[in-house]
């Protein structure tokens, strides 16, 4: 079967497709034949050397299971990620206690999407832990980290400040989002919206953990997803995707999706030959909304 494989830390233009055998499922895996599969933002950095290996979302069905895998069955359709390349292809082997069963009202390309990015705003809203009646600010609140944790602080009863561009400005307002242009004077425009901010996400990095902190948040109610570096200087949270709560809650992330009480936006689909147009297109960030893989499609 075809799969994508990268070893050359040379770019997108690195990524290709290679004959590989088909996988079989060993002793607590399962092998999965994946329908959707997002790319994610943190992994374009490993394409030029990072040492951080990102994981990689997949929804699919299960074909086979392995040996001591309780709970499922051929047909099941689940969800995770896989911290390797072997997502990118029509069938992966992966270990069962990395999935949870998909609704059966929720797409492939959202299922395959949720286990990465609105993951880490999942971790970002436990962080805070938005409370009724407060007001958070959220920068990059357009993408995908930053729009499922203001819908999340939404429903936890904040008044959620978005940070974004203009062009964006209907869509949060549509999501009871209040926005606000980012840039130049962004404080100035966060406090004519608002007398007082109780919690901070940043989404975005960029100096926000120091804009934060001179909107008097306290530093234990700040959060960031990308700029820990930052964080550790000023004594702020760095949580995201492996603090939101593991398979539990990405179930949660799948019903709240699956009943439409979570909007994912799915921006593109690609097939698995055009793998490093989608990874373009990732990159090039001019889409509101998850990139995603069609394994199955080789056309």
């Amino acid at each position: 079967m075809k799969a994508v494989r990268y070893d050359r830390f040379s770019g997108i233009d690195g990524i290709y497709l290679a004959d590989i055998p088909e996988p079989v499922a060993g002793p607590g895996e399962v092998l999965v034949r994946v329908e959707a599969g997002a790319l994610n933002p943190g992994a374009l950095p490993a394409l030029h050397g990072s040492s951080y290996t990102p994981g990689r979302d997949l929804a699919g069905a299960v074909v086979t299971v392995g040996a001591d895998v309780p709970g499922f069955t051929a047909g099941d359709a689940v969800l995770g990620r896989l911290q390797s390349w072997d997502a990118h292809a029509p069938f992966v082997a992966t270990p069962a206690d990395q999935l949870v069963r998909k609704p059966q009202t929720l797409s492939w390309d959202v299922a395959g999407s949720l286990c990465t990015t609105p993951m880490a705003g999942l971790g970002a809203i436990r962080a805070v832990a938005p409370r009724p009646g407060e007001t958070i600010v959220i920068s990059g609140a357009s993408g995908g980290v930053g729009f499922t944790a203001a819908q999340l602080a939404r429903r936890a009863g904040a008044t959620v400040i978005g940070l974004t561009s203009d062009a964006h400005s209907d869509l949060l307002r549509h999501h009871g989002i209040e926005p606000v242009r980012y840039g130049d004077g962004e404080q100035e425009r966060i406090l004519a919206t608002t007398d007082r901010v109780d919690a901070f996400i940043d989404t975005a990095g960029g100096g926000y953990l120091d804009l934060a902190l001179t909107l008097g948040v306290p530093a234990d109610r700040i959060d960031t997803v990308v700029d820990y570096r930052a964080a550790k200087e000023k004594g702020v949270k760095s949580l995201g995707t492996n603090d939101a709560g593991g398979l539990p809650a990405l179930a949660e992330l799948a019903t709240l999706a699956a009943s439409g009480d979570l909007h994912i936006p799915i921006a593109a689909t690609y097939p698995l030959t055009a793998v490093r147009d989608a990874y373009q297109a990732l990159a090039d960030r001019k889409s509101h909304g998850r990139i995603v893989l069609h394994p199955q499609d080789l056309a």
